[in-house]
């Protein structure tokens, strides 16, 4: 019995597709036919903004 997991990327976790397979190659055809039939959206993100640094100053 095997399992088929994808990683996308180093900082995600790995994803487990639906479904448990009986040969190594089975589960590999399944995984790259959920990647092929995979839709991705780039969104437009704002712009990171700067954090403000407050200084303190201490009166005598």
């Amino acid at each position: 019995m095997y399992s088929a997991l994808v990683k996308i990327e180093d900082s995600l976790p790995w994803i487990e597709l639906k479904g448990v397979f009986q040969t190594r190659s089975e589960a590999q055809n399944a995984a790259k036919e959920k990647l092929s039939k995979t839709k991705i959206k780039i969104v437009k993100m704002s712009p990171r903004k700067k954090t403000l640094k407050m200084a303190l100053a201490a009166s005598p």
